[in-house]
């Protein structure tokens, strides 16, 4: 649900270009992944102090863990090493964070490292702002998981209670993807859909605040109708 100033409440990001963006600029590709979750913590505080409620970022799909090894990682020690920032900048706007996803199959220190900042960030929750870290996550096996669950209370369920059964239970007004794809990428599949979805053909790393507030701008024109006339 959108709040009265037209600002979606819950927004997902695919961080994609990462990589291409390092390849144009003549870096290595993890570097390329450096300044993307530098990226995200910027835009997620933009987006906090606009009025979105609940940011979902794409930090690392299932598919992705297939990448080198190498680049996978400098991703996980990314995670290890940007603690101190993701606590002092997200307890500046008293936000929590969640961490969604496959977690068993990351590295003790990477879920160590993301078990302290949640810990160090949970007294915000509840209080209207949330960032959920998608990492090493695939919607279908989501999903899969979900019905599992159901399967074994033994209950039927609706789609309201199915929803509260997924690891991220928010469904996203507006889902923005970078990079210059037009594709959810095993994203949310279950919660997208009535979500607006907006592609900017900038990689990640060069979309900054500006580039979000029109992609704002753009989501409040649209006529949200869920399959109403």
């Amino acid at each position: 649900m959108s709040n009265n100033n037209g600002i979606p409440a819950t927004v997902g990001l695919i961080m994609d270009g990462n990589g291409r963006w390092a390849k144009n600029n003549g870096l290595k590709r993890g570097e390329g992944h450096t300044k993307g979750i530098e990226n995200m913590i910027k835009i997620t505080a933009h987006a906090f102090e606009v009025g979105v409620k609940n940011m979902v970022c794409y930090g690392l799909s299932t598919e992705n863990l297939s990448r080198p090894e190498e680049e996978i990682n400098h991703i996980y020690d990314l995670v290890i090493k940007v603690f101190d920032i993701f606590v002092t900048v997200f307890s500046r706007l008293k936000a929590c964070v969640k961490y969604i996803g496959d977690l068993d199959r990351l590295p003790e220190a990477v879920r160590e490292s993301m078990k302290r900042s949640e810990n160090a960030l949970n007294k915000f929750e509840g209080r209207g702002r949330t960032i959920y870290v998608a990492i090493a996550y695939g919607s279908r096996k989501e999903i899969v998981s979900a019905v599992n669950r159901a399967i074994a209370l033994g209950k039927p369920v609706d789609e309201d209670s199915f929803l509260n059964m997924l690891e991220m239970p928010e469904e996203p007004e507006l889902i923005i993807r970078t990079g210059g794809e037009s594709r959810l990428s095993n994203f949310l599949l279950y919660q997208s859909s009535y979500s607006e979805l907006y592609f900017s053909d900038k990689y990640f790393p060069d979309f900054d605040n500006s580039d979000f507030d029109e992609a704002l701008a753009w989501y409040a024109k649209r006529s949200r109708r869920h399959g109403q006339i």
